[in-house]
């Protein structure tokens, strides 16, 4: 039974190799929650609802609490840490400080409060509906397509919010004109310096240390060090109030629920949340990027498979348990959860701690928010714009090119003067502009070629291959690649004017491969109607391959490519196309010429017309009709064919129970020599005549007779077999050196 309990424990995630540190831990955490909450709440209920602080912590600290227990209890990872938005923090805090503009006097009070909550309460559930539909429909990766440049902009304009927020809580001014106004009482000037100064000694104690009990440690030593000099000073309380080295909160001492008990869904204002519908879109993109980022960290780092999706499904739903008490949207603390287990969390019971924590100082710390400095609560937001501009403006952005950076500095500029909404659409404009253009320079053929470089599977015997060689340059064949749009298809109309005119050879054909093309607009289109028509006028057919059904249908509706018989010039595969295109060259030249024989292929390797026919007359004729199989794959090696007329296909059987062809023979070639040289001795693919067919079958027991009757016959034939081998490794290699160009 113990056995079993420890193993269900184990299994649960509450196995833990020390109590102890997951319980410090976790206290630090909570602790280091806590400190954030005051930021966050005093970000939120500035100006007109500083009244309100003690209950900003304790819906903050709520949610916070409420959010970390659902993960902590649902999530697969045992040690899961979660952590408010700050982007939406200060999103909200900067729609907070719009209110008093809009309602004046009653800001202040009930109506005001209301308002305020209820925006809270429809952003962080709009961000829970967003991460459940994220989740339930798998679109986490679709996130991830937003272009590195703008996800630094954004994340440096809430930097420069979070530093705003900064010198707001210090002197009660945003930084603009006003504040230089402001700043010529000495006493703003030294509250500003002496905070940026607490701000930078965070930043780079916690940055030093970088452990969970380094942020709490420096506050309570800028705590008690505030103190210290007060009480050297002999400044009471409300000196300090009024001096504003503490936030005053003396208009309204109630706790949290008296503040709440006053107010209906009557006071609610539906209007300034309809008004600010923008920075509640903005804050849904922002976590659903957010989140995404975070999670697609947990998994890259964790020892075990984690569930995107499933993961932001459950975090859509503890987003519900934040909006039910009016805090904002949360998720993932992908650093402290790494941390966390760095250095020492083994089990759930240190998330559990923090949550914990967090839901005492809730209940019974609230009102120690008129005794917290506005020194410390300042530094610590400084602290956290320190980082977030130093991340987002330097560190991640120092292997940028410059028209990149340029970007990333637009969509700051944006936010700083115009507003979040208008920086983020700028930067999604300006990336998608510069993609373009980025594009735009990518050339869309991959490989240009002729038909005398860049052949088809069909074997053909070799006064076949000079002939393509001598007339081959007239056809080119272009692989294209890529999304096809009017600029990437302009220049392929370009590349091909050019190459027609420069190029000495007379052109019959051009073949456009389209098997790496990914997509194709209207534009495009109408770019290759054009192309088949400067093709045309120069007498030169234009064709296609690899063309997908949708977009096959578009280039024969607009007549975009050249007929033959009244049927349209495109194939399936470019193996298909360019036999077409060989056969049209052989047929032209081959009417004088003549189509090669048995005996004429024969002559070409063996001079001694008698050994000649002594060879012959070794072998077999066969005849095969339309459709018939030559052999199977797998088959007994019985000898090989040297075929005369007509052509065959060689197949080979997919693991998927298909069939693919893999070379056609023309007269001339030689047909399943290949197995008779393999220790099975089995036939490698499946011979099918396409047509009537004649061959010469030379068999395994007459080559071995020529062996010992006539050893120079028989190294006539092994030569033979020996060019043709030859002759398809050189095409192969040729082919991949084109391919890799």
């Amino acid at each position: 039974m113990e056995a079993a309990a420890r193993t269900a424990r184990h299994e649960s995630g509450f196995h833990s190799r020390s109590l102890v540190s997951d319980f410090l831990l976790g206290l630090f955490d909570g602790l280091d929650n806590t400190l954030w909450s005051y930021g966050f709440a005093t970000i939120l209920f500035a100006g007109t609802l500083t009244a309100y602080l003690p209950l900003g912590v304790t819906v903050i600290l709520t949610g916070w609490a409420l959010l970390g227990l659902f993960i902590t209890f649902t999530s697969r990872r045992t040690v899961h840490v979660v952590n408010i938005d700050q982007q939406s923090v200060v999103i909200l805090g900067s729609v907070g400080l719009l209110l008093a503009g809009y309602m004046g006097p009653a800001a202040s009070g009930p109506r005001g409060l209301a308002t305020f909550l209820g925006l809270v309460v429809v952003t962080t559930l709009c961000v829970a509906l967003s991460f459940l539909l994220v989740g339930r429909f798998r679109l986490v990766r679709l996130l991830e397509l937003l272009p590195y440049p703008v996800i630094c902009g954004f994340m440096a304009g809430v930097g420069w919010l979070m530093l705003n927020a900064a010198v707001y809580v210090t002197v009660g001014q945003d930084i603009g004109p006003g504040l230089l106004a402001l700043l010529e009482d000495k006493q703003d000037i030294q509250q500003l310096l002496i905070t940026l100064a607490c701000g930078g000694l965070l930043t780079a104690w916690v940055a030093k240390l970088d452990r969970a009990w380094a942020l709490p440690v420096a506050s309570l030593v800028i705590f008690l060090g505030f103190y210290a000099v007060v009480i050297g000073l002999g400044m009471d309380q409300p000196a300090l109030v009024r001096d504003g080295w503490l936030f005053d909160i003396s208009v309204n001492t109630r706790g949290a629920l008296d503040q709440l008990a006053g107010l209906s869904l009557s006071d609610v204002d539906p209007f300034f949340i309809l008004l600010a519908w923008p920075q509640i879109l903005t804050i849904m993109f922002l976590s659903m990027l957010s989140v995404s980022m975070s999670l697609t960290a947990l998994v890259a780092s964790t020892h075990f498979e984690l569930d995107s999706a499933e993961e932001m499904r459950k975090q859509g739903l503890g987003n519900v348990l934040c909006a039910v008490v009016g805090c904002p949207p949360g998720f993932t603390d992908v650093a402290g959860s790494l941390l966390y287990e760095e250095v020492g969390a083994s089990s759930r019971w240190m998330p559990l701690i923090s949550s914990v924590v967090c839901l005492l100082v809730a209940v019974f710390g609230t009102m120690v928010i008129g005794l917290l400095p506005k020194v410390l609560v300042a530094a610590t937001i400084f602290m956290f714009a320190f980082q977030m501009l130093y991340k987002w403006m330097y560190a991640n952005v120092r292997g940028f090119q410059p028209i990149d950076f340029v970007i990333v500095c637009i969509i700051l500029f944006m936010v700083i003067f115009v507003n979040f909404m208008v920086g983020i659409l700028t930067g999604v404009v300006l990336t998608l502009l510069l993609f373009v253009m980025r594009y735009s320079m990518i050339s869309a053929i991959q490989g240009r070629y002729s038909l005398r470089d860049y052949r088809s599977t069909v074997e053909r015997p070799s006064l076949s291959n000079r002939l393509l060689d001598e007339h081959g340059a007239g056809t080119l064949i272009y692989t294209l690649r890529g999304f096809l749009f009017f600029g990437t298809a302009n220049a392929v109309l370009d590349r091909i004017k050019t190459d027609l005119r420069r190029l000495g050879s007379v052109h019959n054909a051009v073949l456009l491969d389209f098997k790496r093309v990914t997509g194709i607009d209207i534009s495009a289109l109408n770019t290759f109607l054009a192309v088949r028509q400067y093709c045309e006028s120069l007498d030169v057919r234009l064709l296609f391959s690899g063309v997908r059904p949708d977009v096959e249908e578009r280039i024969v509706s607009l007549e975009a490519v050249s007929k033959s018989g009244g049927r349209p010039l495109i194939f399936p595969e470019l193996d298909f196309a360019l036999e077409y295109l060989e056969e049209n060259v052989l047929r032209s030249v081959q009417s004088r010429s003549g189509v090669p024989t048995v005996r004429r292929q024969l002559e070409q390797i063996i001079d001694e017309p008698e050994k000649i026919e002594l060879l012959l007359s070794s072998m077999t004729r066969v005849e095969c009709r339309a459709g018939d199989p030559l052999f199977l794959q797998g088959d007994e090696e019985t000898g090989f064919y040297l075929l005369e007329s007509g052509h065959l296909s060689a197949f080979i059987e997919t693991p998927g129970g298909h069939r693919r062809r893999v070379k056609k023979f023309g007269p001339g070639a030689l047909v399943g020599e290949l197995s008779g040289y393999t220790n099975e001795r089995r036939r490698t693919a499946t011979i099918v005549a396409d047509e009537d067919s004649v061959l010469y079958h030379m068999s395994s027991y007459n080559l071995r007779y020529l062996e010992g009757a006539n050893p120079q016959l028989a190294a006539a034939v092994h030569e033979l077999i020996a060019r043709t081998l030859s002759s398809r490794i050189n095409y192969m290699n040729r082919r991949l050196l084109l391919e890799l160009e």
